[in-house]
């Protein structure tokens, strides 16, 4: 209890005091206080990720209005409280089945898995794969524990349930891509069995069900995603993306590594038991998405490496004396134990490294300038626009998050062989920097966000944004943030041109 605790205290602490807002999260929450003023979702705001992803985080700010405390403390509670949950659900169902998850060993190495799931990237806390992470857990530990009975039942009714709702929370974060992660356990349980009841277990009907009633409802009240929305990301988001190999050797690597560790020390694979079977497979089913949404980044690494950290750590307790094991076992268990200290020390020193004080300084200057601005961002990336919203109590105006379709197309631009896709890259780049210069001159925020002074200074080029941005002068710069100032804004205090 006095480890937990102080996994859990170290959490808090990275979340609101070392990381900053995280851009996604933020952009997210900003959606969600957007949407309770009377917005309208894929109309006002436009959001590339399905509905769920919204709604999400709609519970974190519901409690900020409600209560006044920001909505990122809500958060960072409710993450802390949903890991804890599914922890005790996913012990309780192993624990009732196996008495090795009893043995004092076990208790100890709670809190490390508590480590894991919370605390494995601090800058990624409250990403939407961190709730997919939570919600897959008792699902997993469910399966392991079927897999001991000849009927394949196992759990209570609530744990079931728990486990089916946690499933399709996964699947609605990122469908269709996370659906392998349930489907590869599942099939290598059906072949095992020669029969088709893991498919129909319970929770995995109750999730599919759900994703079924979710997708209908996307589908009637909300058109706009599909005709519009989904459209659009084929144009300039998908297209934009690493290739296979990059990929793979990115964070697959490492659940590999992990894969081939937890090998090593079974000394066989018929010897490895179905309890680390299972989450590692799920691990590995994470792969194929994180390979085809080819952006290579943390967040969707997230789960696959956790769970395959956990499959290695479900491995241990099972290796026995580690005297009278073989070289080759040895190996493979001083080799997991080295690769999961190595990956976690490294994204701890990330987090208390990073530079945040350019966001901060920028957060700074506009508190000291204006209060409770109006923003916009025609920066190339989200990064710059949403943590500064949340950070000075600002609006966010925009339709659009930030101008990474700018950059997209511009990009895939310059890379298009034949004349006809170039123009039509162009011509998508064109279109939305029009959108901009007209909501700019339209809507008149106090606060206009760009990136880089070549980012910047591409975006100036265009004629329609260089008179939307006549009346505005630039109030503080830093090497990837430049914040404009309207002529007309309110201001705290003095600021010269």
């Amino acid at each position: 209890m006095l480890l937990a605790g102080m996994v859990v205290a170290y959490a808090v602490w990275l979340s609101t005091v070392v990381t900053p807002t995280n851009v996604d999260v933020s952009w997210l929450l900003v959606a969600c206080d957007r949407l309770l003023g009377g917005e309208r979702l894929n109309t006002d705001i436009m959001e590339t990720n399905p509905p769920f992803s919204i709604f999400l985080y709609m519970p974190f700010m519901l409690l900020e209005k409600l209560s006044g405390l920001r909505a990122e403390v809500w958060l960072t509670l409710g993450v802390v409280c949903l890991s804890l949950a599914s922890l005790v659900v996913s012990a309780r169902i192993l624990a009732r089945v196996d008495p090795i998850y009893r043995q004092p060993n076990a208790l100890l190495a709670a809190p490390v898995a508590l480590f894991m799931v919370l605390c494995f990237l601090p800058d990624q806390f409250g990403q939407r794969e961190h709730f997919a992470l939570i919600a897959i857990l008792p699902w997993l530990a469910l399966q392991c524990a079927r897999q001991r009975t000849p009927d394949f039942v196992a759990g209570s009714t609530v744990e079931r349930v728990l486990a089916g709702l946690g499933a399709a929370t996964v699947i609605m974060l990122k469908p269709p891509h996370f659906a392998l992660a349930f489907l590869l356990p599942s099939l290598c349980l059906a072949l095992h069995r020669r029969s088709l009841k893991p498919f129909f277990a319970v929770e995995n009907l109750l999730g599919a069900a759900v994703i079924v009633i979710y997708v209908a409802s996307i589908a009637i009240f909300d058109r706009a995603y599909f005709s519009e929305i989904l459209p659009f990301v084929r144009e300039v988001y998908l297209p934009l993306r690493a290739s296979v190999v990059e990929m793979m050797a990115n964070w697959p690597k490492i659940v590999l590594l992990l894969a081939a560790a937890v090998l090593l020390a079974a000394g066989d694979i018929r010897r490895l038991h179905w309890d680390v079977r299972i989450p590692l497979l799920a691990a590995l089913g994470f792969i194929p998405a994180f390979v085809v949404m080819g952006k290579g980044w943390p967040n969707h690494a997230l789960p696959m490496v956790v769970v395959a950290v956990l499959a290695f750590a479900v491995q241990l307790p099972r290796f026995g004396e580690f005297r009278a094991a073989g070289f080759v076992r040895k190996a493979g268990f001083v080799f997991g134990c080295v690769l999961v200290l190595q990956i976690t020390g490294r994204a701890q020193y990330a987090a208390l490294t990073a530079d945040n004080e350019p966001i901060e300084r920028s957060a700074a200057t506009i508190r000291a300038t204006i209060e409770n601005p109006t923003i916009m961002s025609i920066a190339d990336r989200m990064q710059v626009g949403h943590p500064l919203t949340r950070l000075v109590g600002g609006k966010f105006m925009s339709r659009h998050p930030g101008a990474w379709a700018v950059f997209n197309a511009e990009i895939l631009a310059r890379k298009a062989d034949e004349y006809g896709q170039k123009r039509k890259f162009e011509g998508i780049r064109d279109r939305v920097i029009g959108e901009y210069a007209a909501e700019i001159s339209t809507k008149k925020p106090d606060i206009v966000l760009s990136g880089s002074p070549s980012w910047t200074a591409l975006m100036l080029q265009d004629k329609r944004i260089a008179v939307a941005l006549s009346d505005y002068h630039v109030l503080h710069a830093e090497p990837e943030i430049t914040v404009f100032l309207h002529g007309g804004a309110r201001q705290l205090t003095p600021v010269s041109n």
